[in-house]
C-alpha cells in the first residue's frame, strides 16, 4: 500500500491536515455507498455540511493562530524614525 509522508510546523497544522484526509476518506466512502441514483445528493449534502463545518474550523483556526502570534511578539507600531511633516 503506498504512503503519504506529510510535514507539518504545529499540532494545528498536523490536525487540520487529519481532518482534510478524513473528510475526502468520507467523501469517497459516501460515494461507493450511496444508494443508485443519490450519489450525488448525499456527497453534495455531506460537502455543505462537513465541508462547510471545516472551513469554518479552519478559518478560526488561523485567526486564532494569527492573534497567538501577535501576542508573542512585539505590537508593530510606527517607529517614529521618520520627521514629522
Amino acid at each position: 500500500m503506498p504512503t503519504l509522508t506529510i510535514e507539518y510546523h504545529t499540532d494545528a497544522e498536523r490536525l487540520d491536515l487529519e481532518r482534510v484526509i478524513a473528510y475526502a476518506v468520507e467523501m469517497r466512502e459516501l460515494g461507493r455507498n450511496a444508494a443508485h441514483g443519490t450519489v450525488l445528493d448525499a456527497c453534495e449534502t455531506f460537502a455543505l455540511t462537513a465541508g462547510r463545518a471545516m472551513l469554518r474550523d479552519n478559518l478560526a483556526a488561523a485567526a486564532q493562530a494569527r492573534a497567538d502570534a501577535q501576542k508573542k511578539s512585539p505590537a508593530a507600531g510606527p517607529r517614529g524614525d521618520s520627521p514629522a511633516t
